[in-house]
């Protein structure tokens, strides 16, 4: 289990790696390759001058990672040319005055502001003191690239954040550089053995606001907040519709202000699902235009050939370099093009939908076998023969499940009722030798995998009436509603499901749970609003995930970025089933939500945290979650294609 101090490094290493990798030139990789995405592999630099000596640049080895010296060049030349001000007490005193949080970062930004600024005198009225010297971590961004960082430790605050500062500006290129760099830039200020990390405000210049974990907390939820982060996703949705093609991209790099080269047919899929249910929301003549538009180039995107038996799937992307679907056929895709399509024939009554939705079931009945376990995919081979991928995978045993449920409610045909009992069974026996926490060849248990078998099993037993299905799928959302991060002093992870690391899974599990409340509510069941109570909680923690003004310090184009939930604090591109999911439930619940707030997590008095972190180094390590620092369940750990939306 990892320590405070070493998730505050940790946090750092995250930053670092966002930054430093924008300008690596990997414009063909992925996310999950590329160095500004990835997990980072070191910290952000710790600058040394020659004048803090042999012991603190040997103190500084042993306290931060190895390679942690991007700017130690810059601070070496330049920090004696930067100001070195005396500190003076504000008029009036105010020692042993007890500070609040926010008015702690606000003064913390000023003050850090001023010495950025030179001069040979500055403010400061940080009246603080702790047991353990303050290690304070001055960082400025700009354009989503970090562009300064300065650390400097001393027993009083405000000798350590000067230090922290005069070294940041030393790393942007000294005082000759501070007007034209610090200035336009935001910064980031940590006292890492203390707990504390702060970001610039954009809405309130000078003014400090709360980092937790790298990420700006949602510490009230109430419905306007909802229903703007609502328009902001639609509005995020709109930007990844690639104009010509009508097709939607997976992911979008946001540190570099950029979309991979493809178009993925599953996401276009979750895309227009979404748009239709904006549109639902608020009629938008718009919304529908564009989602028939994307079903467009979902039909586009399906084989119609029978004579290789693949008629019916959908190719899982097309390149937009070669002008050429990918020659891979994955039974999630054809799912949720199914889902897509028979809701948007129910929308416009165009039997075009209807008949391409299926053709799809055909197919995914074709990769049944007879036992009612699912062959994932198709890949083509050089010489045109098709590959199975058939090792198992409680998502798609659940996407097809769902798909066949949905197809017989819209036909009323019993062949796929038929087929989907089949694969029914084979769950409903795993969970019986299993329980409700479920794995497969791919993954260890995890709430993605079992969300998926409660969201499969619901679209049956909506389909077939079966009350023992309707019962498991009750006692395993149960089981998920128990696994649930709900420790209020935790606004980390405050509605984290423990093995979803992702803002994808975890708004995968949202939306989810939302099925599931409503189909309580309609059947007059008790206890409904334990599965409302999960989704707020999944709610309020998916929205510090969402790139808004305050959020956007790491990225490139905080315009096109604003919307996007990212992935996680260290891989900050955006995945589009993130906002997706996301949207969804924020849309099945904002009409069950009342004016008042909704959930609020208050934050601990400074002095309390101060004291704690000095007295008790590592008392608020306790209690966390056994899955930290584990990969995300979803996305990582499957096979290529396969993540919660796949």
């Amino acid at each position: 289990m990892p320590s405070a101090r070493a998730r505050s490094i940790a946090t750092l290493a995250a930053f670092a790696a966002l930054s430093c990798g924008v300008t690596s030139g990997c414009d063909g990789c992925k996310p999950s390759e590329d160095p500004a995405a990835g997990k980072p592999a070191a910290a952000a630099s710790a600058a040394a001058s020659a004048a803090e000596g042999a012991d603190g640049a040997e103190r500084r080895k042993r306290a931060l990672p190895a390679g942690d010296d991007r700017f130690a060049a810059q601070i070496a030349a330049n920090l004696p040319r930067v100001p070195d001000p005396a500190i003076l007490a504000p008029e009036g005193g105010g020692a042993g005055v007890e500070l609040d949080n926010g008015t702690f970062r606000d003064r913390a930004i000023a003050f850090v502001r001023q010495v950025a600024a030179g001069g040979d005198k500055v403010t400061c009225d940080l009246a603080l003191s702790s047991r353990r010297p303050f290690r304070a971590v001055v960082m400025a961004f700009q354009e989503g690239k970090q562009i300064a960082r300065g650390e400097a430790s001393d027993a009083g605050l405000c000798v350590a954040l000067k230090g922290a500062a005069r070294r940041a500006v030393a790393a942007a290129g000294g005082a000759a550089a501070m007007t034209s760099a610090l200035a336009g830039a935001r910064l980031v200020v940590e006292l890492p053995d203390h707990h504390e990390s702060m970001v610039e405000s954009v809405e309130r210049p000078g003014k400090g606001v709360e980092l937790v974990e790298g990420l700006v907390p949602v510490r009230v939820l109430d419905k306007p907040l909802l229903a703007r982060r609502i328009e902001d996703g639609k509005g995020y949705l709109l930007r990844v519709i690639d104009p010509r093609h009508k097709g939607v991209h997976k992911y979008y790099h946001a540190p570099a202000d950029r979309f991979e080269r493809e178009l993925h047919t599953i996401y276009t899929a979750s895309t227009a699902l979404t748009l239709l249910k904006l549109h639902a929301y608020k009629p938008d003549e718009r919304l529908l235009r564009l989602a028939t538009e994307a079903a467009g180039f979902m039909m586009g995107m399906q084989s119609r050939e029978a004579r290789d038996r693949t008629a019916g799937g959908f190719f899982y992307a097309f390149d937009l370099e070669r002008e050429r679907p990918e020659r891979r056929l994955v039974v999630g895709t054809a799912s949720k093009s199914i889902f897509t399509l028979l809701e948007l024939h129910g929308v416009t009554k165009d039997k075009r939908y209807l008949e391409s939705a299926v053709l799809a079931a055909e197919w995914l009945i074709s990769m049944q076998r007879p036992d009612g376990s699912v062959r994932s995919a198709l890949t083509g081979q050089e010489g045109g023969a098709w590959k199975v991928q058939g090792k198992d995978s409680t998502l798609y045993t659940g996407q097809v499940l769902s798909a066949l449920s949905r197809t017989y409610r819209a036909t009323n045909n019993k062949k796929y009722l038929d087929a989907a009992a089949r694969t029914a069974d084979h769950l409903l026996a795993r969970i019986a030798e299993k329980g409700c926490f479920l794995g497969d060849d791919y993954r260890k248990p995890n709430p993605i995998s079992s969300s998926w078998a409660v969201q499969s099993l619901l679209d049956f037993a909506k389909a077939g009436g079966d009350q023992r299905v309707e019962q498991t799928v009750f006692r395993c959302a149960d089981d998920l509603v128990k696994r649930q991060w709900r420790r209020p002093e935790d606004a980390y992870r405050y509605g984290r499901w423990q093995r979803s690391l992702s803002s994808s899974g975890s708004g995968w599990l949202a939306e989810v749970m939302s099925e599931v409340y409503h189909h309580c509510r309609k059947k007059g069941t008790e206890g409904c609003d334990r599965y409302k109570d999960a989704v707020v909680a999944a709610i309020r923690l998916l929205l510090q995930y969402t790139y808004g003004p305050e959020s956007s310090f790491v990225v490139k184009n905080p315009q096109a970025a604003a919307g996007g939930v990212f992935w996680s604090v260290r891989d900050r591109y955006v995945r589009t089933d993130s906002v997706c999911h996301a949207m969804n439930a924020y849309l099945n619940m904002i009409g069950e939500l009342g004016d008042g707030p909704l959930l609020a997590l208050p934050e601990r008095p400074l002095a309390e945290r101060m004291a704690l972190a000095a007295e008790a180094p590592g008392a608020a390590d306790a209690g966390l979650p056994e899955d930290e620092g584990e990969e995300a369940a979803a996305g990582r750990s499957g096979p290529r294609g396969e993540d919660a939306d796949d």
